[in-house]
């Protein structure tokens, strides 16, 4: 690892700034997420097609917010 890097997060202050973005991050996206279903719900017929961009966009949302946290607690000690 980068010298540089290390000492960066060695700081004990890092972890915590970490934590509170990707808090931030995960309201942000469901207050967006919120919306964004109430749209599709009243705006566009469900179909099939609806409820596979649904499934898509959570099962990526998921996947992305999952390794975040995960490669965050390598870091939060």
């Amino acid at each position: 690892m980068n010298s540089s890097i290390a000492e960066l997060l060695a700081n004990p202050y890092v972890p915590r700034v970490l934590t509170v973005i990707l808090g931030a991050t995960l309201i942000f996206f469901v207050v967006i997420s919120v919306v964004l279903l109430y749209h599709w719900k009243k705006y566009e017929s469900i179909t099939v097609g609806t409820f596979f961009i649904t499934i898509i966009y959570f099962a990526g949302s998921v996947i992305l917010f999952g390794g975040a946290a995960y490669y965050l607690s390598l870091f939060v000690k």
